[in-house]
Order: structure tokens, then C-alpha cells, then sequence
């Protein structure tokens, strides 16, 4: 088991071939996840240069949800990732300065935040409250709305279908996983015994091979907010993908 700080470091293991390098990632965080949550709050678009595209599935109407994400993963040929490229910059995402999307002047929503990398031009843009437009000028709705457009598109495979690698569609599995840990005192929730090492004094702990697929085996029938016992303590789970090298 390797242990980063809090998942955010770089690893031993680095990857610098053009596949590992996202040209698109599209995360929103903040609004009215608890602030303890929000490191393992996952990209809801990645787009990387060999042309996976990994996105957040729809989830059931269960609640509690599972605790494993439901990740989507699809290939694009070299033709869908120009189009994707040529919808981000159709959208304003390359231009310096970026377009101005306003401020809808509401409280307790989250900020989406667009990372494009094409070649040596990388920019970054960070929306607030992207699904609302009172108070903004026409051009500023504009901007959102072709901004949303373009996020809705990218991590679409109807949309992208002439494109698509066939048999690419698939549920994302990754080759490891992170598992993020805080102690916990609650006694309301289901509770399982964590099948690893003692997780005391750790935050987020990285596992691949063999205890990745113990911890996968066990947290599918898991679910979200359940707790998990290690040596005697009690703690809150989120298994996760780990972090990886992209270039934004």
C-alpha cells in the first residue's frame, strides 16, 4: 500500500506518454458537500490524449447511493478528439481573455471548473452557479449556455456516436484505487470490517494488485456513508480512482 498526502501528491509511479494526459477535465465542487467530502469529490468529465473519455454515470434513486461511483468509460478516434477540441474552442475555452460568464449573485452553489491542455495553450476557467442565469447580461448567458453545451457534449457518447471506438462502451474499472479515511463516531449507519491493514493515521491510502481488488470486492456491497471498523476504530469511507499525472 502506498500513502500519499491526502491522494494529492505525485506517486512513485509517473506516467508521461501523451494517453495519461487530459486535455479536458470538468469538475464541480463547493455548494453543499461537507467540506471534509470535498477532496473526493471526482471530475465529472476526463477527457485524455488516447481518447478515453471517463464520466460520472447516472446514479438510482437509492438512498444511501453505493459507495463505488458509477464511472463510464468510452474511446473516441482521432476524428472525436478534434471535435472535441474544435467544440472547446468553439466555446471560447482557448480564447485569452476566456469569455465572461458573470456572476448570478446566489449563495451555496458550486463552481465548475474546465481545464483544457492542446499543445503548449492550456487555460482554465471557473464558473459559479453554471446552471443559473438571474442577473446576467445576454452575452453572459450566452457564454453559459454554450459553455454547458460543449460539457454536455463532450461526455455524451450518443452525441459523439460516429466516433466512438466500437465496444469501447463500458462501466470504468480502475487498476487501483484510492481509498480516502476519517474517523468517525457514528453508530446510525451500516457497518463492515475493513478487509486491510490498520487504517489509524491515515488519510488516503492508495492500493493496487491484490488489495485493490479486495477493497473493490468489499465496498460493492457497501454503500454510501456506511462505516467500516479497522483495529477497533471506526471509520468513513470514499473509494475513489487515484490521482493521476495530467498535464492542465
Amino acid at each position: 500500500m502506498l500513502v500519499l498526502a491526502a491522494c494529492g501528491g505525485s506517486s512513485t509511479e509517473r506516467r508521461d506518454v501523451a494517453s495519461d494526459v487530459a486535455i479536458v477535465r470538468v469538475t464541480t465542487r463547493g455548494g453543499f458537500a461537507a467540506e471534509w467530502r470535498r477532496p473526493a469529490q471526482l471530475p465529472q468529465l476526463s477527457v485524455f490524449g488516447d481518447g478515453r473519455v471517463i464520466t460520472i454515470g447516472p446514479t438510482t434513486l437509492e438512498y444511501p447511493g453505493p459507495a463505488l461511483p458509477n464511472l463510464q468509460a468510452f474511446g473516441l478516434t482521432r476524428e472525436g478528439l478534434a471535435r472535441i477540441v474544435d467544440e472547446g474552442r468553439n466555446a471560447g475555452l482557448l480564447d485569452d481573455p476566456p469569455p465572461d460568464y458573470g456572476d448570478p449573485g446566489i449563495t451555496d452553489q458550486s463552481t465548475t471548473t474546465i481545464t483544457v491542455s492542446v499543445g503548449d495553450r492550456r487555460r482554465r476557467v471557473d464558473v459559479y452557479a453554471l446552471g443559473f442565469s438571474d442577473g446576467l447580461t445576454v452575452d453572459q448567458r450566452e457564454n453559459r449556455e454554450r459553455l454547458d453545451r460543449f460539457i454536455q457534449t463532450a461526455g455524451d457518447p450518443d452525441a459523439l456516436r460516429p466516433f466512438i471506438v466500437p465496444g469501447s462502451e463500458r462501466r470504468y474499472h480502475p487498476g487501483a484505487l484510492a481509498v480516502l479515511a476519517r474517523p468517525t463516531e457514528a453508530t446510525d449507519a451500516d457497518g463492515h470490517a475493513w478487509p486491510l491493514g490498520d487504517l489509524a493515521g491515515t488519510d488516503c491510502v492508495v492500493l493496487t494488485g491484490n488489495d485493490a481488488t479486495t477493497a473493490l470486492d468489499a465496498a460493492r456491497t457497501a454503500h454510501d456513508g456506511d462505516t467500516w471498523t479497522s483495529a477497533g476504530a471506526t471509520y468513513d469511507l470514499d473509494f475513489r480512482p487515484p490521482p493521476r499525472r495530467a498535464h492542465l
